[in-house]
């Protein structure tokens, strides 16, 4: 950090952060005190804090001076990641240029492990290349240090270093608010990638070391193999850790394409009813890709194909049935990639027996290892004050159960003598009753709110529950909840894991389950918790409940048989404070976006059946209020809700929530969730709940109308009409908004849907509102007052069958971002846009009725990416589109009609025009073009010109082109090409390889170039007509630093018989070295090939050198005396089937070994 240079404070820090420097810190902030402080920094700081992450950012003096102190120095060293945030006067601090000369420093030195730059109202270029505010404040420098010169250059050279890392950039039309969220998210990923070595964690981690090698031994046999490994163990012996630590350890390390860890398998993914979210939550984190969540039918077969092209890893943690496993690995069209890796943790060795691999047993740590474990807990970094022989008299009753030691020692830390003594005679008692009475010692030691508490979170929380929902439902507006939370995770009662989500381990949750069952083992009806399905629905159906309980939760998949609640089943618990029904799974606060499966939970076998006339008071006292596929038409009406906090009823019958005419009073309500409720006609009077922050009601496809009280919840931050298709009228919402706050609007910005039948916007609308969604709604005509809506980033307007125009107004919403109008099929023409729209960077058209845009499209000055793929109308677009300057991509796939492209900007980085059918000839492709697909464009003869400089950009460019999953050169099926554009093509096919190479970019599978054509390239140094290549030899060294992989041709048949094939590489290295002779096999696996064509085509790949160090490892290359390479192309017509006969398929085949000297040589040839 720094600050204005013409400060007079002196340059120190406060004896605090001095103290504080000795820990280590997540994230350091190196920033321009005088254009950031206050405003960017400031929300940055708070965000990072909010999230738990320990932030450096020295507030207490600003720093003056050229040189950075020694102690400020330090807090670069100690900390993990340093984000620089360069603004327009960075440079002109002599304190912030050296302070980002030690951070690199330390990054060089692995002091320090990441770092992320941002580029805060500053063209990273500028930083870069030190122009503009930048040059002007090096001019200063370098009169200034004139004669230090080497001091400027070493500056400068920092600037261009860091810039060319991977970094955010708030120039890309974003508001701030979202640039530090996506800044925070990048963080906290880095975060649980960041490696420390095996010493390192074994430092905290006590007894762990030599299980990960074993673990990493066994992940590393079989490497093209799927492969199983098994971590088996007692409750509480740390197979999660191990799990965890092993997963950090590699999922980075070895070139795994897709890596996910799922926690707490057994509690969250039931079998069998959950097998299938199980499968669909996995995929959908190695594939990155939120939609698979939300799919509520089967898996499409393209999902799968994503799946196999991906070398993955993945980790189910705490599994109870080998269902778990074989989701993933006996489902005929879910495998793996080879070289993909599973690790399964459980208690039941069995579960592991028919489908690991291996299986690694954890054992009890040794008497040193848990004395170590112990004293870290008990006396931290303090001097023991308690004598050797009682401290290894109380870790003996914890026999080595890591878990116990560890909540024993929290339990036990700054506590006296005699409280150790109490502790002794405690264990010694229950020497005999196992690891449950050691961690009961430590319940034991809370107070009564704490010990509350715990058994609450006993009960009725999973990891889906994050800390601050936890405490809203807990506390009653008296309790110290937020405290005594803290104080369970100080003792290490419960965790904050990731994501802020309370976790309770198993064995802790059995132990407060046992608790509670030993307040009277006879009777559940006289125990203040219950959860146990067999015994809730006793109580219910035989009214034992009595003013005990204050707690239940029923999951019905739980249940043997359907359960008819008694009428008075509620009327003796008048302490009930939260009752919970649901079935399977609880995403109330996990992915509350993700609609609840009705159809699904709907169809369970049993049901929980209320009697019609349900006269049960429900306690005064309850507070949260869950009951998934709830059956009677409304709440009891002696309810009275006054304390009620949340209310969940997905999926319920209910028609009217409440029979009383009167407003009820809501006083504490801040959720209610009623989606699905499919019999649901109106929402409620709300007016007397004024705390009110979420209202979630998709899925009720009867609500005709919503109560104008809605416009006064002045709290509200989300609310969702997914699907209500009947709403009448979206402007009753909003009749009155002039009453409304400033600040209600505000908040009103995320997920906000309104839908509606016949939706009709006033100048009444809200001014401010954010986001609109429209979709699937009959809405005809867009009116003219949509212009008033000034504030609108998102208008969603997809699928609305009878849409046919937009009024030219449209160009008044100035802060608008994204216009999707996809699946608008009467839509024939897009409106003049009159005005510049300076915001507007995504228009979707895919599959609309439009034939042609307007010339005045040059107004969409911002517009990054324009979607008209399946447009089957379209036939042209305007001359203007080059006019675009900040135009990315653009896709036009599947226009059947399409004839002619204009010029194109030369901002264009993707174009598709696959299956453009009526499309002859391509206009000259911008240089900086990275991906051209024209797959199946049948009269396509020839492109204008392709002058492509990749080698040249810049690598913020790549760093774009890298998320892409279409960055591919593609002409397959287009067959009328011209000589000169398939040389054209196969020279692009090289560039494109190398610059990728240079980049970094990993190959995306076998048909990255594509074209009709029957000869390899002569690039290709190692060719054969054949499907073999042998005896080639390499020199020593061959694979040293500047090696950087494979590059692969192959020229297959025409083919229309079997129109699909897989291709697949194995390699061979034969290694002679001083000290014997060693053989080394590879195989490359590629993707899914569609050949139905009728001529030859070529296709080019790569394999990056990182694909190729985990196997290649255990090699001693530099005493190489020589290696003789061999390599084989194969194929197969499915996935499973086998391979077949080479020669039907395969004409001819090359391959070339890449190294720097190919960059470099290209390089000299494009400069």
């Amino acid at each position: 950090m720094a600050a204005s240079s013409s400060s007079s404070s002196s340059s120190t820090i406060s004896p605090q952060q001095k103290h504080e420097i000795q820990e280590k810190y997540d994230v350091f902030l190196s920033f321009r005190g005088e254009d950031t402080r206050y405003k960017f920094v400031s929300h940055l700081y708070a965000a990072l804090s909010a999230k738990y992450i320990s932030t450096f950012k020295d507030d207490h003096e600003l720093q003056v001076g050229d040189e950075i102190s020694p102690t400020l120095s330090q807090a670069i060293q100690n900390s993990k990641i340093g984000v620089i945030i360069f603004s327009k006067e960075y440079a002109s601090s002599t304190w912030c240029l050296n302070e980002l000369v030690e951070i690199l420093e330390c990054k060089k030195r692995n002091k320090m492990g990441v770092v992320v730059p941002i580029f805060y109202e500053i063209n990273p270029s500028d930083v870069r290349k030190q122009k503009g505010s930048y040059e002007v404040a090096f001019a200063k420098l370098e009169e200034r240090f004139k004669d230090r010169m080497e001091k400027v250059h070493q500056w400068r050279a920092a600037l261009t270093e860091a810039s060319n890392l991977t970094g955010l950039n708030s120039t890309r039309s974003r508001e701030e608010c979202e640039l530090v969220e996506e800044i925070v998210e990048n963080i906290l990923k880095i975060l649980l990638q960041y490696q420390p070595s095996v010493e390192q964690y074994s430092k905290r981690l006590i007894g762990i070391k030599e299980n990960i090698r074993e673990i990493e031994r066994e992940l590393s046999i079989a490497p093209k193999n799927v492969r199983i490994v098994g971590i088996w163990g007692m409750a509480g012996i740390g197979k999660t850790t191990l799990a965890r630590v092993v997963f950090d350890k590699i999922s980075n390390s070895q070139s795994f394409e897709g890596c996910c860890f799922l926690e707490d398998v057994k509690e969250n993914y039931k079998v069998p009813v959950n097998l299938n979210r199980l499968r669909k939550e996995v995929i959908s984190c190695l594939l990155n890709d939120k939609i698979i969540q939300e799919m509520h039918v089967a898996l499409p077969p393209i999902i799968f194909q994503r799946l196999r092209r991906k070398k993955v890893l993945i980790v189910l943690d705490d599994v109870d049935s080998s269902d778990h496993i074989k989701a993933f690995v006996e489902e005929g069209c879910c495998e793996l990639a080879p070289g993909s890796r599973i690790i399964v943790t459980t208690r039941d060795e069995q579960v592991l027996k028919t489908v690991a691999d291996s299986i690694h047993k954890v054992k009890r740590l040794n008497d040193i290892e848990s004395l170590d474990l112990f004293r870290l807990h008990a006396f931290r970094e303090n001097s023991p004050t308690i004598d050797d022989e009682m401290v290894l008299e109380v870790i003996r009753y914890a026999d080595g159960n890591p878990l116990a030691l560890k909540v024993l020692g929290s339990s036990l830390y700054s506590t006296p003598k005699d409280e150790w003594e109490s502790a002794l005679k405690k264990l010694k008692r229950n020497q005999n009753l196992g690891i449950k009475k050691v961690l009961k010692i430590s319940y034991d030691g809370l107070d009564d709110g704490s010990k509350d508490i715990f058994l609450d979170i006993a009960f009725l929380f999973n990891s889906s529950f994050t800390r601050d929902h936890a405490e809203g439902i807990l506390g009653d507006g008296n309790s110290p909840v937020k405290i005594e939370i803290r104080i369970l995770i100080q003792k290490c009662l419960i965790e904050n894991s990731e994501g802020n989500k309370l976790k309770m381990h198993d064995l802790l949750r059995q132990m407060g389950r046992e608790i509670v069952r030993d307040e009277d083992k006879k009777e559940p009806g006289n125990r203040s918790r219950l959860c146990d399905a067999v015994e809730v629905c006793d109580v219910l159906e035989n009214c034992t409940g009595t003013g005990a309980v204050e707690l239940i939760s029923l999951d019905m998949f739980e249940t043997k048989k359907n359960v008819t609640m008694h009428h008075r089943a509620f009327s003796n618990m008048r302490n009930l404070r939260i009752l919970k029904v649901y079935y399977g799974y609880d995403d109330i606060a996990r992915n509350e976006w993700i609609r609840f499966d009705y159809n699904n939970i709907g169809s369970h076998k049993f049901k929980l059946f209320i009697p019609q006339a349900l006269h049960s008071h429900l306690s005064i006292k309850l507070r949260f209020l869950q009951w998934d596929l709830y059956l009677s038409k409304s709440l009891p009406s002696k309810f009275i809700p006054e304390n009620l906090v949340e209310l969940v009823l997905r999926g319920s019958r209910v028609e009217k929530l409440w029979n009383s005419r009167k407003a009820v009073s809501l006083p504490e309500l801040r959720r209610f969730n009623l989606s699905d409720s499919k019999f649901l006609t109106q929402l409620p009077d709300l007016t007397h709940a004024p705390n009110l922050e979420r209202i979630n009601l998709a899925g009720c496809t009867s609500l005709v109308q919503v109560h104008s009280s809605l416009q006064n919840l002045n709290k509200l931050t989300y609310l969702n009409f997914n699907g209500c298709s009947k709403l009448r009228d979206v402007e009753e919402i909003f009749k009155r908004t002039e009453g409304l706050s400033e600040s209600w609007i505000q908040n009103f910005k995320r997920n906000l849907r309104l839908y509606s039948s016949q939706a009709h916007i006033s100048q009444k609308f809200a001014p401010n509102l954010r986001y609109l969604g429209l979709r699937k709604t009959a809405i005809e005509k867009v009116p003219p007052s949509i212009g008033c809506l000034s504030g609108i980033v998102q208008l969603h307007l997809e699928l609305c069958k009878r849409l046919k125009s937009l009024p030219t107004s449209i160009c008044h919403l100035k802060a608008l971002k994204s216009l999707s109008l996809l699946g608008c099929e009467k839509l024939k023409r897009f409106p003049e846009i009159l005005d510049p729209m300076e915001h507007l960077t995504e228009l979707v058209l895919t599959r609309t009725g439009i034939k042609e845009l307007p010339e005045s499209i040059e107004k969409l000055v911002s517009l990054r990416d324009l979607f008209m793929d399946e447009c089957k109308d379209l036939e042209f677009l305007p001359n203007s589109l080059c006019k675009l300057r900040n135009l990315e991509r653009i896709w036009l796939g599947y226009c059947s009609k399409f004839q002619k492209l204009p010029s194109l900007p030369p901002s264009l980085i993707v174009l598709c025009v696959d299956d453009c059918q009526r499309l002859k000839s391509l206009p000259e492709v911008p240089s900086q073009c990275l991906s051209l697909s024209a797959i199946n464009c049948t009269s396509l003869e020839n492109i204008s010109n392709w002058r492509s400089t990749p080698l040249l950009l810049d690598l913020d460019i790549f760093e774009k082109f890298n998320l892409l999953i279409f960055n591919h050169i593609d002409f397959y099926g287009c067959e009328k090409l011209d000589q000169n554009t398939r040389n054209m093509l196969s020279d692009q096919a090289v560039i494109h390889i190398l610059s990728r190479l240079k980049f970094g970019l990993n190959a995306l599978g076998a048909h990255s170039f594509r074209y009709p054509g029957g000869e390899i390239p002569e690039w290709f140094n190692h060719q054969t007509c054949e499907t073999s290549i042998n005896n080639i030899m390499l020199p020593p060294y061959w694979n040293n630093d500047d090696f950087l992989g494979f590059a692969f041709c192959s020229v297959l048949r025409q083919n229309i018989i079997n129109p699909s094939i897989y291709l697949d590489i194995d390699c061979k290295f034969n290694s002679e070295t001083i000290d014997d002779n060693r053989l080394y096999e590879y195989h490359f696996c590629t993707n899914f090939v569609n050949r139905e064509v009728s001529s030859d085509h070529v296709l080019m790949w790569y394999v990056r050198k990182p694909t190729l160090q985990e196997e290649m490892a255990g090699l001693n290359w530099p005493s190489t005396c020589s290696t003789e390479a061999f390599f084989h192309i194969r194929h197969k017509y499915s996935y499973l089937s086998e391979y077949g006969n080479e020669s039907d398929e395969i004409k001819k085949f090359g391959v070339r070994f890449l190294y720097k000297q190919d960059i470099e040589r290209l390089d000299a040839k494009t400069e």
